[in-house]
């Protein structure tokens, strides 16, 4: 048995879309007796409610929770310091910014971006206020104005976050340091005593890297960033020329 990591934006789907080619590829794979975990940036309500169907597991928050089922196997959540801290140097760039718990976010800075939260989680998941004392968040999403604005947001953590912008959208997820998306990985293979060399990745980002180098193989997606495609094992074509498909295909998996 392998498991299989796939990230969302870029590379398994395009917002929820998902090319039926990799659609396809994927319920060969799942068929086979492989597994397939989502790995991802985004949180556990979003990532169920539009790739559920797709998966067989979840890593969630940059790799900071992780489950199956109603069985997790792996979660490191931010400490209360860590949230004081990152609020702070947000406040100071007036940046917008979403902490995100297993099952509810809660929003705090610049109100003129909550709508732009909104539209992202619109599952009525979303509350007032950050509070470092009582919140048990795995990851937060920082929205602004534009892209010099996003550039201020990431010089203010540079030394603690990096920021994985969602393309033209004026958000990003990010991942604090410390853990990410390879603990993930390798946690989740040895919860279900899957062997390293039986793992495989797909991304396409920045936050990506780390899951790739982590994995037993890693594939970059061909709309992948450089930095990405240059850790990857293989390089597959790109998300809407059949990536997916191509890169299981290469490996023999479906």
């Amino acid at each position: 048995m392998s498991i299989v990591f796939f990230d969302i934006d870029g590379t398994l789907a395009e917002r929820t879309y998902v090319p039926k080619s990799a659609a396809e590829a994927i319920a060969r794979l799942r068929a086979n007796g492989d597994l397939v975990f989502i790995c991802t940036g985004r949180a556990r309500a979003y990532a169920e409610a539009n790739f559920g169907q797709y998966a067989d597991g979840f890593v969630c928050c940059n790799g900071r929770l992780a489950f199956r089922g109603d069985e997790h196997l792996f979660e490191a959540p931010l400490t209360r310091d860590q949230v004081a801290q990152i609020t702070a140097r947000l406040d100071a760039v007036d940046a917008g910014y979403c902490f995100v718990e297993e099952w509810n976010a809660f929003y705090g800075g610049n109100p003129a971006y909550k709508p732009v939260a909104e539209g992202i989680l619109g599952l009525g998941m979303l509350g007032d206020g950050v509070d470092s004392d009582t919140i048990h968040a795995f990851n937060f999403d920082v929205y602004f104005k534009d892209a010099a604005h996003r550039e201020r947001i990431a010089e203010a953590l540079r030394d603690t976050c990096l920021l994985n912008p969602h393309g033209p959208h004026p958000s990003a997820d990010v991942t604090v340091l410390g853990v990410d998306k390879g603990d993930a990985v390798r946690s989740v293979a040895a919860a279900l005593g899957v062997g390293i060399e039986d793992t495989y990745a797909f991304g396409d980002g920045i936050n990506d890297i780390c899951m790739l180098e982590a994995a037993g193989h890693g594939v970059a997606m061909g709309n992948a960033m450089d930095e990405t495609k240059a850790v990857a094992e293989f390089v597959t074509t790109g998300i809407h020329d059949d990536g997916v498909a191509n890169g299981l295909a290469h490996y023999g998996l479906a």
